[in-house]
């Protein structure tokens, strides 16, 4: 630290200080291979995120820049009509998030065994052919993603596995879709199902696909729009947004 630096944090202003802790913070993520985001990204004081993240205090699930991803993507599409589905639930985390955002009053079918991940297969195994999940891993209880959504009456639980539980909604036509499953086969269990059923210019979002612990996800994807028009836009969240034609 140089020594203007530190004299700043030891005589000058609470505003200067936070300056030179912001620039430290900076140049400490930078080294260690971190992104630190810019103060003057407006993002996080949009109204419908910052009320939000009020309600979602305490609940665990992705972190807030995925769920404003999911907010700004369902305000894009605020005139299409259709439903919206989740494939992994958790705590509602969200789900919340969606729900508070969304310019339209539509059903939220969200799915989930509750019971944690399923088998991984061959295709989650990274390039060493290591697994970074086993069965069971992130298991919640089904009792308190109700809670955590309790307020709102257009929300359908469909419990079990996919694509078992998906027969239920076999009438239905979809805005957006939110693959959030971490393993290969259900994912591309989804995209089977759900791709014909998403509206034209509706979207289909994978949390997962820009992790490397998700190898399967990437896949399931990666193969599944290799075969049709659509691309994939890969964010730097870790997400990725296939636009339906």
């Amino acid at each position: 630290m140089k020594l203007r630096d530190m004299m700043t944090l030891a005589f000058g202003s609470e505003q200067n200080k936070r300056v030179v802790w912001k620039r430290q913070l900076k140049r400490a993520a930078l080294r260690y291979g971190f992104y630190h985001y810019t103060a003057h990204m407006v993002w996080k004081d949009q109204p419908f995120f910052a009320s939000a993240r009020e309600r979602a205090n305490g609940i665990a699930g992705i972190p807030d820049p995925r769920c404003f991803v999911l907010q700004s993507c369902l305000r894009s599409i605020g005139g299409l009509e259709g439903d919206v589905a989740e494939c992994g639930v958790r705590q509602g985390r969200s789900a919340l998030f969606m729900l508070t955002a969304d310019l339209r009053k539509r059903d939220y079918h969200l799915f989930d065994s509750f019971a944690g991940l399923s088998e991984p297969s061959l295709e989650d195994r990274n390039g060493k052919g290591d697994l970074s999940w086993a069965a069971g891993d992130l298991r919640t209880d089904e009792a308190v993603a109700r809670k955590h959504l309790a307020d709102f009456d257009n929300v359908r639980f469909h419990v079990g596995w996919i694509p078992d539980t998906l027969s239920a909604v076999a009438d239905r036509s979809f805005a957006l879709v939110h693959i959030d499953v971490d393993l290969y086969e259900p994912t591309r269990d989804a995209l089977d199902f759900f791709y014909g059923r998403t509206k034209q210019g509706g979207l289909i979002v994978c949390d997962d696909y820009g992790s490397a612990k998700c190898p399967g996800a990437r896949k399931a994807f990666d193969e599944f729009f290799a075969e049709r028009p659509e691309g994939v836009i890969e964010i730097p969240t870790g997400q990725a947004i296939v636009v339906k034609q």
